[in-house]
């Protein structure tokens, strides 16, 4: 049984496709369904229905899945026992939520670049539904993104962390420094927030449906580092993790507003697709994200 028939059926398996399989691991078509073909044999039982364009596991592919990843893994292991990481090439595809690569860009991709110097990378900023759809069909190989906590059944979740998303203002806002600020009197002031699809905006709502409050802001945002500049020179409230203005924070820039019932926390996560084979390469990615988001969250909670 050849690893690499075992690497494409992982590949046909996640994709649902012979033919993006197929582009994704530079074979042609007919070579994917040979492998296929060869692999089925081997086992003794067919392992997709294809109906149509279509194409589903089936209850043998299921079964053959784990022993597959596993055995892949294992290879990938044994193949790069030896080898220095500077040594290593290959893509590594990362996806990031835009926040997150605010966060990460300046220090962990550098750090990467000097510890895995002939790999390239390749940076999708996007939102954490884009992604986990990305990593569900094999664009993307790792993620960072906020959510709510992924189950680990279904997803490869290397590190999770959760992070306080709260109201903020300058100092010289009206609210800033008074206690108990209420749903109505954020409200009563100009808002900016991110965009309707973050998954932190569902417990905003939740939190102003309380109170029968609607908020309408001004402005809403895919950059999180633009809301935040905004609203240290204006006269505006943001509502924004925490890791995300830390610095402004610390700095005096910015204030948290003591806001009445607002409690909403998200985990912050890197995660891969169930099947996918922790290579170094993804391991080394995986180590400095993390590391990277754990101290900035621990700083922030400080």
């Amino acid at each position: 049984m050849e690893i690499r028939n075992l690497t494409t059926f992982l590949k046909v398996a996640v994709l649902g496709s012979f033919t993006q399989a197929a582009r994704d691991l530079g074979y042609s078509q007919a070579n994917v369904s040979a492998q296929i073909k060869q692999l089925e044999e081997e086992v003794g039982a067919p392992l997709f229905n294809r109906i149509g364009r279509s194409i589903t596991l089936t209850q043998y592919a299921e079964e053959l899945l784990p022993y597959a990843r596993s055995i892949v893994a294992t290879a990938s292991q044994v193949e790069n026992l030896l080898r220095p990481e500077e040594e290593l090439g290959g893509t590594l595809r990362v996806g990031m939520i835009e926040s997150l690569f605010d966060l990460l860009a300046e220090e962990v991709l550098p750090a990467y670049h000097r510890r895995f110097p002939r790999v390239l990378l390749e940076v999708t900023v996007d939102s954490t539904e884009a992604l986990k759809d990305a990593l569900a069909h094999g664009r993307i190989d790792i993620a960072c993104l906020i959510d709510d906590p992924l189950p680990k059944n279904e997803w490869q979740v290397l590190f999770a962390a959760e992070s306080e998303i709260a109201a903020y203002a300058a100092p010289s806002h009206p609210l800033a420094g008074k206690k108990h600020v209420t749903a109505a009197m954020l409200a009563a002031h100009e808002t900016i927030l991110m965009e309707r699809s973050a998954p932190y905006n569902s417990g905003l709502r939740s939190f102003l449906a309380k109170s029968e409050i609607e908020l309408v802001p001004f402005l809403t945002l895919q950059r999180s580092d633009m809301a935040r500049k905004l609203t240290e020179h204006g006269p505006y409230i943001t509502v924004l993790p925490r890791y995300a203005v830390a610095e402004a924070l610390a700095a005096g820039r910015l204030v948290k507003l003591d806001t009445e019932g607002l409690q909403i926390h998200e985990t912050v996560q890197v995660v891969l697709q169930r099947d996918r084979v922790i290579v170094p390469q993804i391991k080394g990615f995986a180590e400095l994200a993390s590391a990277r988001i754990q101290a900035v969250l621990s700083a922030a909670d400080q």
